[in-house]
């Protein structure tokens, strides 16, 4: 569900806080947003609440919705808050704190009431604009999880299971985001660092892209669902094109998105290209010296439970090989090895990369394991 279409649930579940409780304010550009209230439940009583919330909310159990990503510090990944608790006296003391650039306040201020009201805050809650976060972003080969490694372990960055973006790794001292984003075709991500200096966020995003520079697999794809989507984009530019350059005296009705993606898909060169792209599969990787051939082999964990990692068999389903691959500049783009393989179902598949050097000699350079759920491989 969207932020938006979450917001106006809230609205109409808050009945009379919304009353009480103005919600609705123009969005102040560039701040974020925070407000601080006491409870009478206890740190212990109060997450107890929450996890049962959230388990009836969105189906998360408390430490995937809500982590602690420091000592009474924890991290709403359902809007993206951070949220501290602090003991006073027989209360104890929330504040609530979030981003408003690209929100509106008011949405933002619906989050924060109908958090408060599962904590029994008196309302209205007074709501303070604070200076907002600096933010560097790019383009980047790399999962959360290469991420995470490149920021290595003495940091106070913690990474976290996310349901809404491709990648979150978060602190909350200072107040510290990286957010990881599909960015296109291929393997690549979008990345946008948020913190509260404007010099630390390029250096943390310079730290990170040089940080992924790394020998091991960057990113796997399926070029069937790739080209799905180049077609779809295809048939949208010629429906708005069609809008376009039609008189305006004339009257025609919208095209049909279906009867377009077909005609896309009907043209002879495009027809070559989905037969050739049905049962490939590709990975991104990198290597930092040359070897006589890389090879690159799928199997299938059978019985894969996402909680514990377990599985009950691993099938081999195949392998392709890739010779001379040479490193790439570190301006360059990954190399790409593909796969013809069996269509593949949902679940979870392990990819592992071989080098095989001038001596003959096999070496694993890297091997992931990725949850497919039918168009997008996610690391796990």
């Amino acid at each position: 569900m969207s932020q938006a279409k979450r917001a106006l649930v809230l609205a109409l579940v808050l009945g009379g806080w919304s009353r009480a409780q103005p919600l609705v304010s123009p969005q102040a550009p560039g701040t974020v947003l925070s407000t601080r209230f006491p409870t009478a439940l206890t740190y212990e009583a109060a997450l107890t609440r929450l996890g049962n919330y959230y388990q009836e909310q969105v189906g998360r159990i408390l430490p995937v919705a809500f982590p602690e990503i420091a000592p009474h510090c924890h991290y709403e990944v359902w809007h993206d808050m951070w949220v501290f608790f602090e003991p006073a006296g027989g209360r104890t003391v929330v504040t609530l704190k979030r981003p408003a650039d690209g929100v509106g306040t008011g949405l933002v201020k619906s989050w924060m009431v109908d958090l408060a009201g599962r904590l029994d805050a008196a309302m209205p809650l007074e709501f303070h604009e604070e200076p907002a976060l600096h933010q560097a972003s790019g383009d980047i080969y790399a999962s959360a999880a290469d991420l995470a490694r490149a920021l290595g372990t003495g940091t106070s960055m913690k990474l976290l299971a996310t349901w809404e973006h491709a990648g979150v790794i978060v602190s909350a001292a200072p107040l510290t985001s990286v957010v990881l984003s599909p960015a296109g075709l291929r393997g690549i991500h979008h990345v946008t660092v948020s913190t509260e200096s404007a010099v630390a966020a390029k250096q943390l995003l310079a730290r990170l892209t040089q940080g992924v520079f790394r020998p091991g697999i960057c990113g796997a794809y399926s070029e069937a669902v790739e080209l799905d989507q180049e077609v779809r984009d295809l048939a949208d530019g010629r429906s708005a094109a069609a809008g376009v350059t039609t008189p305006q005296a004339l009257s025609i009705p919208n095209m049909d998105e279906k009867y377009l993606e077909g005609r896309v898909r009907a043209e002879p060169e495009m027809v070559k290209r989905l037969a050739a792209a049905t049962g490939q599969y590709a990975i991104r990787f990198r290597v930092d010296k040359s070897y006589r051939k890389v090879t690159v082999s799928w199997s299938e964990l059978a019985g894969y439970v996402r909680p514990t990692g377990r599985y009950a068999t691993e099938r081999a389903l195949g392998q392709s090989a890739l010779p001379n691959p040479k490193p790439a500049p570190q301006t360059g783009s990954p190399l790409t090895a593909r796969t013809k393989l069996p269509l593949l179902a949902p679940g979870a598949y392990r990819v592992r990369l071989e080098g095989e050097g001038g001596d003959g000699q096999t070496a694993k350079i890297d091997e992931r394991n990725y949850w497919f759920d039918g168009k997008t491989f996610e690391e796990l």
